[in-house]
């Protein structure tokens, strides 16, 4: 059996120290996800986010190329573009209209005589291009992410993730620690109460298989659906077999980046921590360009309707976590086999943190 001993201490979830350690350790040391590939697809798309508290913009150059830079004016600090999608040829500050290329290259300024102009250009951000996800490191010397997560890469080969493109976006606000957020969606236990009648009747918790992760910072996990869920194999992702068309795959690669995928289609979350007790979730919904003409406004409206069901019983459950972890009640953590990827994740975070 595998090792489930916590980790962690309620504490850890509920103090400001704790979270600004984590802040520097963790959170900035790691590979975080800004957005997808195919929402940047054609040159002048950017997509900008602010990002513990540091404005970036992902971009599509002129050579096709993805780059990121800090949305930030070098002349005095003003944020270029608004977070969210957008599109332009050049970047222009709308502070004093300072231009910039795509490439984040200066092009001039107006009335700047006497101004220092040498060497003015975008900041980059260092980013990496994995399974179609645009990650970015903000610390800058974090290792390539991809052989860390070669194990994960194999376990959601069937779902193609890397062709996958977004459908529809949704975001929530949350009132709980980060982490509490990414315990819940590393383990199917809680089907059996928060969702008892809305996924525990069709994917029951008892039939969770929890997959090897050979101790890199990821987990994963399937939940075998009942007959029939599945549905008509016309509309399964292509590279989906009968022995998988009825799993739910849930998986999350450290520290932030969560995701998950049925027959049909397939989700992520990113999270963006604000404070040791508040973070904003955005759920994007993805299918395959194949099956772009099946998700009519209809369907799309539909699925995301239930996203939105499931994710309301999610949030439920977290604020009542997070307030018995705030009353000081509980003093330790116990994990049953089921919440083994909790053990893993806090591993790693009291790794990280010199514990």
């Amino acid at each position: 059996m595998s090792d489930l001993r916590p980790s962690l201490s309620p504490r850890d979830y509920v103090d400001p120290a704790v979270y600004e350690l984590e802040n520097e350790r963790i959170l900035r040391a790691s590979w975080l996800p800004v957005c997808r590939v195919d929402q940047i697809p054609d040159t002048g798309d950017r997509h900008a986010v602010t990002l513990l508290g540091q404005p970036i913009v992902a971009m599509r150059t002129g050579e096709g190329d993805v780059r990121v830079f800090a949305n930030v004016c070098p002349h005095r600090g003003s944020e270029l573009v608004d977070d969210g999608p957008g599109h332009g040829t050049t970047l222009i500050c709308p502070y004093h209209r300072w231009a910039f290329r795509l490439d984040g290259t200066f092009i001039g300024a107006p009335l700047s005589t006497g101004a220092d102009l040498d060497g003015v250009c975008l900041p980059v951000v260092r980013h990496s291009v994995w399974e179609g996800f645009v990650l970015v490191n903000l610390s800058g010397d974090a290792p390539d992410p991809a052989p860390r997560l070669a194990g994960l890469t194999e376990q959601i080969g069937p779902w193609r993730w890397s062709e996958l493109v977004t459908v529809a976006t949704a975001s929530f606000e949350s009132s709980w620690n980060w982490k509490v957020m990414v315990e819940n969606w590393i383990e199917c236990y809680h089907h059996l109460g928060t969702h008892r009648d809305t996924l525990e009747p069709f994917q029951p918790a008892q039939t969770t298989t929890i997959l090897p992760n050979g101790g890199d910072p990821w987990v994963a996990m399937t939940v075998q659906g009942i007959g029939g869920l599945e549905g008509d194999p016309a509309g399964w992702l292509p590279g989906v077999t009968v022995e998988r068309a009825r799993d739910l795959v849930v998986w999350a690669a450290f520290p932030l980046l969560l995701a998950g995928s049925i027959s049909r289609y397939a989700f992520w979350l990113r999270l963006i921590p604000t404070d040791a007790t508040h973070h904003r979730v955005t759920w994007h919904l993805l299918t395959h360009p194949e099956r772009l003409t099946q998700f009519t406004d209809d369907v799309i409206a539909h699925d995301m309707e239930i996203i939105a069901a499931v994710h309301a019983e999610d949030m439920a459950s977290c604020a009542r976590v997070q307030a018995g972890l705030s009353s000081g009640r509980l003093q330790k953590f116990r994990l049953t086999a089921l919440e083994a990827p909790i053990a893993d994740f806090q591993r790693w975070i009291a790794g990280r943190l010199g514990r």
